[in-house]
């Protein structure tokens, strides 16, 4: 039913913890898709061991560094009829996939997204232990159009059937956003539907931790530019939601014209 893409980059104990959240589901109709880009430490073989016959684990050696190109070699990879992406730091609770298989049963919906919960954490020990401030989060009232003008659905809360993702690729020149920009390019001529289900769970640690200082984490200063490019990329799909781009650049201080949303 599912392939599970997760890319990972020099966190084996972190991606151990995600692959026993994965072996611990009620329902084990799933394969996994790990995609290394980083050489010299080992994998988490117990881990691998217990899924024998239902992983693949890539050590990826040429492309740019960074989750798209993992994610594109994943998905070259995956042939089941869903695709799900989770990061190596997050897991599922035991009935997660469960839960999810029998509501995409009910009418196979091409774009499936559901709700989550945040755990805090303490990374200095392992396993890390947990902090206050958790809580779950319902993003229900996301709509298809309101996703055009900003993306709050983590994108380990979608399922993908895996004929909507035909020519559909992670843009490895993003330094942030890429996650938004792949559901963007699979939205045109789909329908995204919300489900109540609250079964992953996104670990954070405190934003100043140095393990937070990766990649595009620390790129507060690219998200307007980063913004107005998927704006440009993704054309909005009515007036409303043009103007509602709009509006969210000039609450931020930037105020362009109609024309460049």
């Amino acid at each position: 039913m599912f392939s599970i893409i997760i890319p990972t980059h020099d966190r084996p104990l972190l991606l151990t913890r995600t692959l026993e959240s994965l072996i611990a589901q009620t329902c084990q109709d799933f394969k996994v898709v790990i995609v290394s880009d980083t050489a010299g430490y080992l994998p988490p073989y117990n881990q691998l061991n217990q899924l024998a016959g239902r992983f693949d684990y890539v050590l990826r050696c040429s492309g740019k560094p960074g989750p798209a190109a993992s994610r594109n070699l994943g998905l070259a990879i995956a042939d089941s009829e869903y695709i799900l992406f989770l990061d190596d730091d997050d897991t599922y609770r035991p009935d997660h996939l469960a839960r999810l298989k029998a509501r995409l049963l009910q009418d196979k919906p091409e774009l499936l997204f559901h709700d989550f919960q945040v755990q805090n954490e303490d990374r200095t020990v392992f396993p890390p232990a947990p902090l206050p401030g958790g809580q779950k989060v319902s993003i229900a009232d996301v709509t298809q159009d309101s996703v055009y003008v900003r993306n709050r659905i983590p994108n380990s809360c979608v399922a993908y059937r895996r004929d909507v993702l035909e020519g559909v690729r992670n843009e490895t020149d993003l330094i942030i956003y890429e996650d938004w920009d792949f559901l963007l390019a699979a939205l045109p001529g789909r329908r995204l539907v919300h489900h109540p289900l609250d079964g992953v769970v996104i670990h954070k640690s405190a934003a100043t931790a140095p393990e937070n200082m990766r990649r595009g984490n620390s790129r507060d200063d690219q998200i307007v530019d980063v913004m107005l490019q998927l704006y440009r990329k993704h054309p909005a799909p009515n007036m409303a939601t043009r103007l509602a781009r709009q509006a969210l650049m000039g609450s931020a201080g930037v105020v362009l014209e109609l024309a460049y949303f």
